[in-house]
């Protein structure tokens, strides 16, 4: 698992210095592979600015805004695949994860996290949907890739 600051001395013209990453250290594999499709799909001289990665809703958030990556549809499905792997990754050690609840406060944890501070994470029910070109789909961790949902009449 590299740290933040390995991230941001493997990828200096996409991370400054000073950026903060306001999530745990467990997702950064993911974030790894997110940086490594902009780097490569980004061309040169253009613009990148990140404004935030974060854990929000028990998830991996990614702000970021250029011309090139709204143009992009690698950097587009690269960041996509990220969020969708975080609910299915540990944010604290980068190992398989259950998207849980601890007390009302959402989070992705393996089973060694799902205890913390005294207060266990117990799994939700349900699964997240992504929609694109007008498809319903579904992340598959076992493929890392996304399934249609096909519909059921």
């Amino acid at each position: 698992m590299k740290t933040w600051n390995e991230l941001k001395a493997q990828y200096p013209r996409l991370l400054p210095p000073e950026f903060m990453f306001e999530c745990h250290e467990g997702w950064s594999g993911i974030l790894d592979a997110y940086f490594a499709v902009v780097d490569r799909f980004l061309l040169p001289g253009v613009p990148y600015n990140l404004r935030q990665v974060k854990e929000k809703l028990g998830g991996l958030r990614i702000y970021d805004h250029s011309d090139a990556t709204a143009a992009s549809p690698e950097i587009s499905d690269a960041h996509t695949l990220a969020e969708a792997r975080s609910v299915h990754t540990c944010e604290y050690c980068g190992a398989p994860g259950v998207y849980s609840s601890r007390r009302g406060y959402l989070t992705t944890v393996c089973e060694d996290h799902a205890e913390l501070h005294g207060h266990r994470a117990e799994p939700c029910d349900g699964e997240f949907e992504y929609y694109r070109n007008g498809k319903r789909y579904r992340y598959d961790p076992s493929a890392d890739a996304f399934v249609e949902i096909k519909e059921t009449t």
